[in-house]
């Protein structure tokens, strides 16, 4: 008996994409229990299957670590259910208030506050990641489990900030196309009127 082909047809480049969301998706679950306490105002839909998966991968990450002690790790996953809660109410109360935000919208970060010039992304993208990937390589005397938590946390944070930087660079540029396009074809109708 032969084998059916695929009718789909296959190309590397789908397996590529597929291992890349997988990428993006295992970096923002590790990315989401930071994000937190890094930043407000997040937008109601945005905690989603990362966040809760994320909100899991914190005690999960103690089967690296068996012999370690995990109070401190414990500690920053009870303080995790109180920023997240936190978070929530405070979208919620932005609903109510009339506040208009995305719905998706990632956080304002806190160290905007510090940082007054500095552009939101390149607090997401740059300080942020160099700030929590810092905190944990001082705890990581204290703590392995907490310590090598928020080094990988920090790593994810800029590649989840990255790839969304990259995403709103490609929408703005196929905007600009689609208004080039859009010239161009209002210049024709004009000629066509014109004859």
């Amino acid at each position: 008996m032969r084998e059916q082909p695929d009718p789909k047809g296959w190309t590397p480049i789908e397996d590529a994409q597929q291992a890349a969301s997988i990428l993006v998706l295992a970096a923002q679950v590790i990315a989401a229990p930071v994000e937190v306490f890094l930043r407000t105002r997040f937008g109601r839909r945005y905690f989603g299957v990362p966040a809760f998966l994320g909100f899991l991968s914190v005690p999960m990450w103690m089967l690296f670590w068996p012999e370690e002690d995990f109070t401190p790790i414990f500690i920053f996953w009870v303080l995790l259910i109180v920023m997240q809660l936190r978070a929530r109410i405070e979208s919620i109360a932005m609903v109510a208030r009339g506040d208009l935000v995305h719905t998706r919208y990632n956080g304002w970060p806190r160290l905007a506050r510090i940082f007054k010039n500095t552009h939101e992304h390149k607090l997401k993208a740059n300080t942020e990641p160099a700030l929590v990937m810092l905190i944990g390589l001082c705890l990581l005397p204290l703590s392995a489990p907490l310590g090598s938590y928020l080094i990988v946390s920090g790593i994810s944070l800029g590649v989840v900030a990255g790839v969304i930087e990259s995403v709103q660079r490609n929408r703005t540029l196929s905007m600009h196309d689609a208004w080039l396009e859009q010239q161009d074809q209002a210049a024709r109708f004009r000629d066509l009127q014109d004859r």
